[in-house]
């Protein structure tokens, strides 16, 4: 089985985790399992992790990329292509001083920099410890019937490609939302797909249904999406 885990933000709230808990979480996935990009094989190893983070905040470049590389891990970053600025000379203080429900509002982002910068995402990828996948471009809910499907699918694929010479091969659902003309339409660009929904993963195949994520934020413990209870509860997901 294959457990791909969701996070956000770094710092209080609905969407976050303290970095302590981060630190502490990590040193016991560390302890415990590997951590797997999409399509690496997990054959002969039963404890695997994929992390994903969606969103791109300037945190993730902060307090997560250091931590991927204290652990030697690899994870997974969710990119909206659309809130993504080349450079900025602001300051660490003001670029977190964003609130997450502010984050992507015109005439915030373009000023604040609340988002990794290109040039960011950029050492981030050649480190080796970050895969970038496309998050849409507006961090749009695709089961919208107004949603432009080729400027959010399409154009994010087209835009980190050129930019960070990285092929893309993963797209992670915004809100975890997918419809199933969404979905279609998603699987002819990408081999794999991502939305929220406690549960594990067989496989990664994907062409029928999106890759289960198990949200991740809010930690009460290290170890609290792997103790006993959670694990029956995931399994009994990933059966229906």
């Amino acid at each position: 089985m294959l457990a791909v885990l969701a996070y956000h933000r770094v710092g209080k709230g609905k969407h976050s985790n303290s970095l302590a808990m981060l630190d502490a979480h990590f040193g016991y996935i560390k302890r415990n399992f590997t951590t797997l990009l999409p399509g690496e094989s997990y054959r002969g190893c039963t404890r695997s992790i994929c992390l994903t983070f969606d969103d791109a905040s300037f945190d993730f470049y902060y307090y997560i990329f250091p931590l991927l590389k204290k652990y030697a891990f690899k994870a997974l970053l969710a990119v909206p292509t659309n809130y993504i600025l080349e450079d900025t000379a602001l300051s660490v203080e003001e670029r977190l001083s964003v609130p997450y429900t502010m984050a992507m509002q015109e005439g915030i982002f373009e000023v604040k920099a609340p988002f990794c910068t290109w040039k960011e995402l950029e050492e981030m990828v050649l480190s080796g410890h970050v895969e970038v996948a496309a998050h849409s471009h507006l961090h749009c809910n695709l089961t919208f019937p107004f949603v432009d499907l080729e400027r959010e699918i399409i154009q994010p694929k087209k835009m980190i490609e050129a930019r960070l010479k990285q092929t893309v091969t993963s797209f992670i659902y915004p809100f975890g939302r997918v419809s199933k003309a969404a979905h279609r339409y998603v699987m002819t660009h990408y081999h794999y797909a991502f939305r929220l929904g406690f549960g594990y993963n067989f496989s990664w195949e994907c062409q029928k249904r999106a890759l289960k994520r198990i949200v991740c934020d809010q930690l009460v413990s290290p170890e609290a999406p792997f103790r006993l209870s959670a694990h029956l509860r995931h399994l009994f997901k990933s059966l229906i």
